[in-house]
């Protein structure tokens, strides 16, 4: 019985999500940009070799329809079968250094598209043939076509959205290959049916194994691991991708830099052990008063940034409010753990870029240090006590 418990552990470890990881799964509105950037570079690398490959095989098949069916067959098949080939070429070697996420999920349905639009095109062609013989062996693998296509979703890691999307084109077009040839029945096709459905659900488990597998790698790398804060270079990555899309927007986009105060006493005298820990209960504390799309990032030490996308300079300082009477947690001694904040808002501070930023947001942290401490200094040199 263990032996088992082992093997189906072994088999069912990659479908084990957190609940944190489930809307990742269903869906991209909760991506991190670096997920978003990685994904999109392997759905373009695998676009690409399945294309090359396809653009290489689907012309041979040219050869089993000269042999196997007569001109009027297999001379329009031909013709679709090189319009495939030459989509499919295109695909493979289009140079694309700035494809973005979703131009790459468009590859992918493109990719699909192409055997999809072939099969509902060959079904009426090959309607009206005998299903005797060699020639009934190739009839049976163009109806095939379509469990190919489905299939072909494992390659890619999808969320489970997006593998529905891609595949409900696949059923409509079997559906129309098997009423192709005549009264469609239920009793006769209801069998494969099931089976394109169960290759489907199997294709969207290997889709979602790579997701996942993409959000731990990810979320490794990214993910600084003593506070669970984003470490210096994804916060770099993300607060470049924010400020952009506030730009562009024409949105606010405020930067809060975090320094606490004295923090090289608490190592000095009780150890970096109790160090850790205070930046550990810091972080959750600070975690605990800002929004579901604000950013906390560890920018070295104990200075963090928070990311408070779309707030103005009043709306930043309601963060700021909150978190000081929320406070930071406790120094060991039990004594409340102080920091002094500097506050930055792209629009308020006519800012040109995110470096910008962030220098000015440090220089007012520096203010709060030199002011006394325990304090944030707002645009505008106001200050929250």
């Amino acid at each position: 019985m263990s032996a088992v418990r082992s093997i189906a552990d072994h088999l069912f470890a990659p479908l084990r999500v957190q609940s944190t990881d489930i809307a990742d799964l269903f869906g991209v509105w909760n991506h991190s940009s670096q997920l978003r950037r990685q994904r999109r570079v392997v759905l373009k690398s695998r676009t690409r070799l399945m294309a090359a490959l396809f653009a290489l095989l689907v012309p041979l098949w040219i050869l089993p329809d000269l042999l196997l069916l007569d001109t009027d067959h297999w001379l329009p098949l031909a013709g679709l079968r090189v319009a495939s080939a030459v989509v499919f070429m295109g695909l493979a070697w289009s140079r694309d250094p700035g494809c973005g996420r979703l131009e790459a999920l468009l590859r992918v349905g493109l990719l699909l598209a192409v055997p999809t639009v072939f099969h509902l095109l060959a079904a009426p062609l090959l309607a009206d043939l005998d299903t005797g013989g060699p020639r009934g062996v190739l009839l049976q693998v163009y109806e095939l076509l379509p469990f190919v296509v489905v299939a072909g979703l494992a390659v890619f890691p999808l969320t489970v959205l997006e593998t529905l999307l891609y595949a409900l084109p696949i059923f409509f077009a079997y559906l129309f290959g098997a009423h192709a040839g005549g009264e469609f029945r239920v009793a006769e096709n209801v069998g494969t049916l099931w089976l394109l459905l169960l290759v489907t659900g199997a294709a969207m488990v290997s889709s979602l194994s790579q997701l996942q597998y993409m959000i731990a790698l990810v979320r490794r790398a990214s993910a600084d691991t003593l506070t669970g804060a984003l470490n210096r270079a994804a916060g770099e990555e993300t607060l470049e991708l924010l400020f952009g899309m506030a730009v562009a927007r024409g949105e606010p986009l405020a930067l809060m830099f975090i320094d606490l105060d004295r923090f090289k006493s608490i190592n000095d005298n009780w150890g970096h052990e109790a160090g850790d820990t205070v930046l550990r209960a810091m972080a959750g504390q600070v975690r605990t008063a800002l929004r579901r799309g604000d950013v906390l990032v560890r920018w070295g030490g104990e200075e963090f940034l928070v990311v408070l996308a779309d707030s103005d300079v009043p709306g930043a300082r309601l963060v700021i409010e909150r978190l000081r009477a929320l406070g930071l947690g406790e120094r060991p001694d039990g004594t409340p753990l102080t920091a002094s904040i500097g506050l930055a808002e792209r629009l308020a501070d006519r800012v040109a870029d995110w470096p910008e930023l962030i220098e000015l947001a440090d220089r007012r942290m520096y203010m709060a240090k030199q002011g006394g401490r325990d304090r944030a200094v707002l645009p505008g040199q106001t200050i929250v006590r």
